[in-house]
This record gives C-alpha cells, sequence and structure tokens, in this order.
C-alpha cells in the first residue's frame, strides 16, 4: 500500500452508506408481493416490516438502495492518489447485517433451493420428480415457472440444500433464510485468498489486493446477489479461488516435498468440489494448469505454449472430473442434472441469443410458423459461437491462464442461455486479478452499475405487472 497516497471515502461513511442502502434493499423486499405465495411470506413480522413500506414506495427503496450501494461502491474505487479502502472485509460484514434476517432479495431462488432441499430429504429426486412435488412447506412459494421442472444443479448443491433444510427444521421462512449460510461461506473463503493471490499475481503493484477487493468482495453484485439473493454461485466462486489460493501457496514453496500434491491433487480437487456447485467452475482448470509455469509460457513461442498449457490442463483435468463424478455418484444423485440444461434458457433473460431465440420465435409464430427449428438453429449457433470466443480466450490469453478464466467465465454468462447478475461476481473476482486496461477497466465497472440496476428496475416492475394480473 502507498503510504504517500491520501485515504479515498472515510471508512465511516462508507459503511453508513453501504448499509443504508443495504437496509432499503432490505426492506422493500420483505414486502408480501415479492413473496410468490399469495399469503405472502410465511412470517407474520416480515409481512409486518414490508407493508410498513406500502406500494410502490418498497419499489423505490430497492432501486434507490441499489443507486446508493453502486455510489458507495464507486467512490472506493482504486485510483491515482487514493489508497484502497482498510478492512473490506469487515465493511462488507456491516453492509450485509441488513439483509441476513430478511427474505432474499430481488429473486426466489433461494426457496427453489428449499424446495429441493425438502424433496431429497423426503426421498424423493428433484431431478426425476420436479420442484413442488413434494408439498411440503416451500411448494407454495417456488416461482410458478418451475413448478414440476427439474434443477440443472449438480449434486453437491443439492447436498446442502438438503443440510441446511434438515439444521433448520424444515422451516418455511428460515430454511430459506439459512441458504445464505453457504453463501456466507464462499464469500468468506473470497475474503481470505483473493489478497495473496493478488499479491502473488502482480506482485510490483502495492495496491493489488485492494484492487482485488473492490472487485471481487465489494461489488453490488455480490452484495445484492449473492448476500441478499442467496445464489448457490458463491459457494462455487469461493471454492474456485481457493484452489487458486493453494496453488500460490505451492509455488511459494517450491521446495517443501507437498508442494507437488497440492498442484497435481489439492488444487484440481478443490475445482471439482467447486464444479460439484455449479458446471461452470470447471473452467478454472486452465489457470491451476498454467500458474505454476507462468515464465515458461511467457517465453515460449504461441504453439509450444498452447501445447505445453493444454497437456497440463489434460492432467489437472482428470483429477478434477475425477473428484467432480465422484461427489456425484457418492451423493446417490447421480448425473439428473443434465436432463434440465435447456431449461436455464426459460427465464427470460437478457442473453443475447435467449433474446434473439425469444424474440425471433415469436416473430416465427406470427407468421404461422413453427417456430421450434428458430429456436434449435438459434441455440446451435449460440453454442458455436461460445465455442470460438472460449477458444478465442484460451489463445489469447495463453500467456496469462487467470485472465482466460476470467474473460472465458463472462463469455460464458453473456452468450450463455441466461444472462443473471449473480453470474458475473465469479468473472469480476478473477478479472479483478490481473492488469486491466483503462477502457477494459471502464466497460467492466459500467457493465456492473447498469446491469445490477437495471435488475432491480426490471424485477419491481415485473413483479408489479404479476400483482396487477
Amino acid at each position: 500500500m502507498r503510504e504517500s497516497a491520501r485515504p479515498g471515502l472515510p471508512w465511516g461513511v462508507a459503511a453508513a452508506g453501504g448499509t443504508l442502502a443495504t437496509a432499503l434493499v432490505a426492506w422493500g423486499s420483505a414486502h408480501p408481493e415479492f413473496a410468490f405465495d399469495t399469503a405472502g411470506w410465511p412470517a407474520g413480522w416480515v409481512n409486518a416490516v414490508g407493508a410498513a413500506l406500502p406500494i410502490p414506495l418498497n419499489r423505490v427503496a430497492v432501486v434507490l438502495g441499489v443507486v446508493a450501494l453502486c455510489g458507495v461502491w464507486w467512490a472506493l474505487r482504486v485510483r491515482d492518489g487514493v489508497r484502497p479502502v482498510e478492512r473490506p472485509g469487515w465493511l462488507l460484514a456491516l453492509w450485509s447485517l441488513p439483509l441476513l434476517a430478511l427474505p432474499p432479495v430481488l429473486s426466489n431462488d433461494a426457496v427453489l433451493y428449499a424446495d429441493a432441499g425438502w424433496i431429497e430429504n423426503a426421498g424423493g429426486s428433484v431431478y426425476r420428480d420436479g420442484l413442488a412435488s413434494a408439498g411440503g412447506p416451500f411448494a407454495s412459494g417456488v416461482d410458478p415457472l418451475w413448478v414440476g421442472s427439474g434443477v440443472a444443479y449438480p449434486a453437491l448443491s443439492l447436498v446442502v440444500n438438503q443440510v441446511v433444510v434438515g439444521l433448520t427444521g424444515n422451516h418455511p421462512y428460515w430454511s430459506v433464510v439459512a441458504m445464505r449460510w453457504p453463501v456466507v461461506v464462499g464469500v468468506v473463503l473470497l475474503a481470505l485468498v483473493l489478497p495473496r493471490i493478488a499479491r502473488f499475481i502482480r506482485p510490483t503493484d502495492p495496491d493489488a489486493a485492494g484492487r482485488a477487493q473492490w472487485w471481487g468482495l465489494l461489488n453490488p453484485l455480490l452484495v445484492v446477489h449473492f448476500l441478499g439473493g442467496a445464489h448457490n454461485d458463491a459457494p462455487m466462486v469461493g471454492v474456485a479461488l481457493a484452489a487458486v489460493w493453494v496453488t500460490v501457496v505451492a509455488l511459494e514453496r517450491p521446495a517443501s516435498r507437498v508442494t507437488p500434491w497440492l498442484l497435481w491433487l489439492a488444487a484440481p480437487a478443490l475445482v471439482g468440489v467447486a464444479m460439484a456447485f455449479k458446471q461452470q467452475a470447471g473452467l478454472m482448470v486452465l489457470a491451476i494448469a498454467g500458474l505454476p509455469v507462468l515464465a515458461e509460457l511467457a517465453r515460449l513461442p504461441l504453439g509450444q505454449r498452447l501445447v505445453r498449457l493444454g497437456v497440463r490442463t489434460v492432467g489437472v483435468t482428470a483429477v478434477t472430473l475425477a473428484v467432480f463424478a465422484a461427489i456425484s455418484l457418492a451423493s446417490g444423485k447421480g448425473f439428473g442434472w443434465v436432463a434440465w440444461l435447456a431449461l436455464m434458457g426459460e427465464a427470460g433473460t437478457v442473453a443475447p441469443f435467449a433474446l434473439l431465440s425469444q424474440w425471433g420465435g415469436w416473430a416465427v409464430d406470427g407468421w404461422g410458423l413453427d417456430a421450434t427449428l428458430f429456436r434449435a438453429v438459434v441455440g446451435a449457433v449460440s453454442n458455436a459461437v461460445l465455442l470460438v470466443v472460449l477458444a478465442w480466450c484460451v489463445v489469447r490469453f495463453s500467456d496469462r491462464p487467470l485472465a482466460a478464466v476470467g474473460w472465458g467465465s463472462l463469455a460464458v454468462a453473456l452468450l450463455g442461455q441466461a444472462l443473471h447478475p449473480w453470474y458475473l461476481p465469479w468473472s469480476l473476482a478473477v478479472l479483478g486479478l490481473v492488469p486491466l486496461s483503462r477502457r477494459q477497466w471502464r466497460a467492466l465497472a459500467v457493465l456492473v452499475v447498469a446491469f445490477v440496476v437495471w435488475n432491480a428496475v426490471q424485477t419491481v416492475v415485473w413483479h408489479g405487472e404479476q400483482l396487477e394480473i
């Protein structure tokens, strides 16, 4: 840290401003209109708290809180002449407090998780039977879009859902709120590992840790959608970055006897665990394979570099997939999630190819034609484009594998079947570790602010329309 640089936004102002912002988001989201159950939230005190801010003031509070949080985050940015904020972990802890006891914000996926846990604990299979299939305390709160459908989440996500629901006694409210427990674990992992990884990747940058924490820990998408929305991407991200941390620890002690075990077993195994939460974590094998030979990759010509990186990636991937498969089989759940992968595109997000499929399909239907073939072609094209972009990321950043993972994961989010705001904190956490050009930095910052604000507006408007219907 540069001692001569002045501090940015005072810590107390940042703490108070961010906490007030999240309190507005939490209060507005506690209104019964955001529960899919017509009876409101299954806790009378929550409905009373939420109804104390009547429609449309509750919607205004949500959007205003998100905008205010973006403002605080922007004021804390690391820039020339300004030191990074101190104690970012404690700052995030304060910001999260208003969110932890109130309902999930801007998404009801936590209810879906609780229902999946209930079904599995009751002896059913959410892969086979579908959501809300077992009745129980959560079925009435599942988004009608997903009722009867399975989930594309791998086995470990379902196991965690089962554990949380079991520990909270199947309570119709607290089991849902407790879906934040694994999220908090994932975020704490991020807070612990990001600084050390950043200093390793950028040893000449005195503010490397501060930059990484600004992007990966304090960004509004993580605060609102990981901690507020309780999404299961958080443990995936935390464990995947923990795998990079293990790699860094091993490389910082090259003479140790345990170093090969850390590089070739522990780190790839952690990526396999992260994949068992969500499959996208598999991209991290590139970083685990490439970081130990960074200097060599930088010296080699492109062709030899790709071969070197490719051979190491094959070895790392073998361990990762073995651990992923072992978890899937040992849990007794197997790979039933595969049947539900196409379901993700049904959510109606702003993913470019999803919009093309949706709007183009409507146009084709309007012409009296069958849109099934059109949508199938769009899906095939989207997959092909994504593969090309991923290949470009690997080639372009073959000497910087962590950057390849960051930009590749962003491509998966933007070009996949669905684009949700909780898909992006993973990319931001990784990209915050690597050098960014000024243009890249600005584009990412604009994406964060624009997406989190737009999603808040879109969500409260959509809920208002549903209420009127």
